[in-house]
């Protein structure tokens, strides 16, 4: 038969024979007239596979598309195409094991007894636009996300710096009210006290002159307790605007910037003057080791200034009010080729249990915590090449947290 095609023909069939894709010429009961080399690779494996010994591609659409096959059996036409680039996953064997494959399936009736259908694997294409789609999607999700922590950080500044204006507005007040004014007018009554009781009484003008010494000495206390607590809440406020400043740098993409030679000490310290109103009101004792000469590390200032203030924040925390001991310990030294930084607490500790979940997300042994503070720590952490590690001999033990960083 072969000799009796034209040359044109002779070049069709080897067109479609040697196709990229699996092409199947059947009959109107599904009986495979032609297969190509392609079509015999991706479709005999599965007849072999389900023991289908019948030369029919029903039966192996039945298993791979049950909706292609119910489209081919029930068109109506004599002539027509059946179905166009319809996609469908499927699970292939390959050597022993079963591999996800989408296969993209095209029919045609080309005479009432003649129907062409191709089987197109196009999964790598799939694949490769479903991570591109994906990653678009993840980038626009989190574009969302940056955008309302933007808003949400801009209406928190907004708050805070509102907050502090009206501390400054009760600063200013007190300072005007001045206490010494009170002390001279009680101070004029008790150099008139002789001649006060000869109006009054002896008795009175001593309760007079001891009632104004007591308000006089009750306002200086009161205006001195006011003041200091003005300046904790100042304090505080500027704890907060540069945490806040922190997370302004991050959402804005600062953190992508080419990491450059940073001083660890100069971390430590900056992250120290923002929480030393934290530590002051608690009363903890902070010991420092941080050598002047430790070598610098390649990071970004930002991200791990973010981890060492979480680190210090848990240690402070961890350390109740009514302890006996308070103390913070912080020690940074070279071992081998690892930067070393230490943060030791006399704080309540963890037991076992809790420590194999400490870096899990959503965990928290604290009452409001979130549970996304040391996870993240740690992402930031690894994305330097480094470690952290956190640990504890028990539950009022204190714990020990370690960070290494490449030197």
């Amino acid at each position: 038969m072969e000799n009796q095609l034209s040359p044109s023909e002779q070049k069709l069939r080897a067109i479609m024979a040697n196709a990229p894709m699996g092409l199947a010429e059947i009959d109107r009961k599904g009986g495979i007239v032609q297969l190509n080399i392609r079509g015999e690779a991706m479709l005999r494996p599965i007849m072999s596979a389900h023991n289908i010994t019948d030369n029919n591609l029903y039966p192996v659409l039945q298993i791979m598309a049950p909706a292609v096959l119910e489209k081919i059996r029930s068109f109506p036409d004599e002539a027509g195409p059946i179905l166009i680039n319809e996609l469908y996953p499927f699970s292939l064997p390959s050597g022993g094991e079963s591999a996800e494959r989408y296969l993209n399936y095209t029919a045609s009736r080309v005479l009432p007894d003649c129907i062409i259908v191709a089987i197109d694997d196009i999964t790598e294409k799939y694949l490769e636009e479903h991570t591109t789609q994906q990653a678009l999607l993840d980038r626009s999700v989190a574009q969302g996300k940056f955008e309302i922590a933007s808003d949400v950080l801009h209406d928190i500044g907004n708050a805070v710096v509102g907050f502090g204006s009206y501390l400054t507005r009760i600063r200013r007040s007190l300072e005007q009210s001045n206490p010494d004014n009170l002390k001279n007018l009680a101070g004029f009554f008790a150099a008139q006290q002789t001649v006060l009781a000869g109006a009054i009484g002896e008795a009175k003008a001593g309760a007079v002159v001891s009632m104004l010494n007591s308000i006089t000495e009750a306002q200086k206390a009161n205006q001195e307790e006011i003041s200091k607590s003005i300046t904790e809440q100042l304090n505080i406020i500027s704890h907060i605007q540069e945490i806040l400043n922190i997370q302004r740098q991050y959402v804005n993409g600062h953190e992508l910037q080419e990491r450059k030679p940073l001083n660890l000490r100069g971390i430590i310290n900056d992250c120290l003057s923002m929480l030393f109103a934290s530590m002051d009101k608690r009363a903890i004792a902070l010991s420092l080791d941080v050598p002047a000469e430790l070598p610098a590390v390649k990071g970004d200032r930002t991200r791990l200034m973010q981890v060492v203030l979480n680190v210090l924040k848990n240690s402070i925390e961890a350390i109740d009010m009514q302890a006996a001991e308070k103390t913070i310990s912080i020690r940074a030294h070279i071992q081998d080729d690892w930067l070393v930084l230490q943060v030791q607490d006399s704080g309540n500790g963890f037991d076992e249990a809790a420590g194999r979940q400490l870096f899990e997300r959503g965990f928290t042994t604290k009452s409001s915590g979130t549970g996304l503070g040391l996870n993240n720590c740690r992402a930031i952490i690894e994305s330097h090449a480094g470690m952290i590690t956190i640990t504890s001999e028990g539950p009022g033990k204190g714990a020990l947290t370690t960070i290494k960083l490449k030197k």
